[in-house]
């Protein structure tokens, strides 16, 4: 996971692969050449369990020129150390085993097959579920009554929608004036009027996707003019369109409420 702060704003933003994390700092970058200025971010890299994996800081448009890609260079590459589920480190402190008489002999030994039965149990079970799901799954598929069924579609979740939003999101509460980049005909702009604020953190709640449009809700908590902050819901409604400069309209008003 990447996690992507600004600065000078304080906004707060995460993606889960380096990929996604490219997108939106191009983004970042379309945005300031718009505007005319350059950010500073800090990008911090976490493993599975949020521990720190490295960070750096960035500025963009770069002053030489760079692409965002070069200035990140191999910064995210690092992959945790796996080790072997069979693979256990030896205490260098194992104190050496006991010449004893013959029971002795016979426990320890009786406590080493123990031991190996104890790992041997789940690996056991873990085969036997395996085997009975597949034999499961084969019988569903034989079923003649399946066709019968309704079917479910598997839905995946668009990341760069998701970018796409986040974006969205700075420029309206900025009241850009690249903001119709990101609006469809459709909408009437006078509908858009909301209070200048800037984004704290912007966090992902829900996203559910049709064949055309991607419903996405956000929360995000706003800090405004006066120093206050306050915790919004936001639900936006986009489609994919090739005429679309972001490569996404938002199609209709969004659609603020208080959070909780």
């Amino acid at each position: 996971m990447f996690r992507l702060q600004n600065k000078a704003t304080g906004q707060v933003q995460e993606f889960s692969n380096r990929a996604a994390l490219l997108i939106g700092l191009e983004g970042e970058e379309n945005r300031c050449l718009q505007l005319n200025l350059s950010a500073t971010f800090q990008v911090s890299h976490y493993d599975k369990q949020e521990n720190l994996l490295g960070s750096m800081e960035l500025t963009i448009p770069s002053s030489s020129g760079q692409p965002v890609q070069e200035l990140l260079g191999d910064f995210g590459l690092h992959q945790e150390a796996k080790t072997s589920f069979w693979h256990r480190p030896k205490s260098d402190n194992q104190a050496p085993t006991p010449v004893g008489t013959k029971s002795s002999s016979r426990f320890i030994g009786l406590a080493r097959v123990l031991k190996g039965l104890f790992w041997l149990v789940p690996v056991t079970l873990s085969c036997l579920s395996l085997y009975w799901s597949s034999h499961t799954l084969k019988q569903v598929k034989n079923d003649p009554q399946e066709d019968n069924k309704p079917k479910v579609e598997q839905v995946t979740m668009d990341q760069k929608a998701d970018v796409f939003c986040r974006y969205f999101i700075s420029s309206y509460f900025a009241k850009a004036n690249g903001l119709k980049d990101f609006l469809s005909q459709k909408i009437d702009k006078d509908n858009l009027e909301t209070e200048k604020a800037s984004p704290v953190s912007v966090l992902l709640e829900h996203q559910e996707q049709t064949s055309k449009t991607t419903k996405l809700t956000y929360v995000i908590n706003l800090r405004y003019e006066d120093e206050s902050v306050s915790s919004k819901r936001l639900k936006l409604f986009v489609t994919k369109d090739k005429t679309a400069k972001y490569g996404y309209f938002v199609i209709k008003a969004p659609k603020l409420t208080a959070y909780p």
